[in-house]
């Protein structure tokens, strides 16, 4: 591989630039609702917000990294049939743990039974790993645009060190997404209307749990 390469230097402009066509189109549209509910109904500012979405975005792309690297090593047949074996068990998987996740929210912990308390404990409390799961959990799900954006790192890659930086390339284009300002204004939501009566962010709590649940739904009938 020769850094100075200007073919090279082409590439990773050309992946970023993909990755940012890539943000404001087919993952705003699959990984917005979630996280941009999730953020409304549990971060209290504009770094909450921030830090959650960053959390998420590297999360999603060191998935990017290793799938472009399983192509690689074995190709895009192998990684697509293990893949596809196991796509139902993800997206049920995925959805349950959205679907808790929203109805912890929507519950706003008003069940103290020992079930309840433990699942608050280790779901909803855990904000910074409920972050960085979803990440996993979106960058795994099937997708057939980005499967074959990565299929093409992984197969015209002539090193692993190779396929790593068009990933990370492609990646750092998906993190500059709208998504991330919307991350940023929607952290302002809560404080905005705390502000004004407490009712009103519990109300808003109440409605992206529901809303959450609701996606977590509609990704387990995907799966089975």
């Amino acid at each position: 591989m020769r850094w100075g390469s200007n073919g090279m230097f082409r590439i990773i402009i050309g992946l970023f630039l993909t990755g940012l066509l890539f943000g404001a189109g087919p993952c705003l549209a699959s990984c917005g609702p979630v996280l941009i509910s999730y953020i409304a109904a549990t971060k209290k500012n504009i770094y909450g917000g921030l830090f959650a979405y960053s959390l998420f975005s590297f999360a999603r792309i060191s998935v990017y990294l290793f799938l472009s690297l399983a192509i690689f090593y074995f190709g895009q047949f192998t990684t697509e049939r293990l893949l596809h074996a196991f796509s139902g068990y993800i997206f049920i998987t995925a959805g349950v743990f959205i679907c808790v996740m929203g109805l912890l929210l929507v519950l706003d912990k008003k069940i103290d039974t020992w079930p309840f308390r433990v699942l608050n404990k280790y779901v909803l409390e855990k904000e910074k790993k409920n972050s960085a799961v979803l990440g996993i959990v979106f960058g795994l799900l099937p997708c057939a645009p980005l499967f074959v954006l990565l299929s093409y790192i992984g197969l015209f890659s002539k090193t692993w060190l190779e396929s790593l930086i068009y990933a990370l390339a492609f990646g750092a284009g998906t993190f500059l997404s709208p998504l991330l300002f919307l991350a940023i204004f929607t952290g302002l939501m809560p404080v905005w209307l705390k502000d004004r009566k407490e009712i009103y962010y519990r109300i808003l709590i109440r409605l992206c749990g529901l809303f959450i649940v609701f996606l977590g739904i509609q990704l387990i009938k995907r799966g089975m």
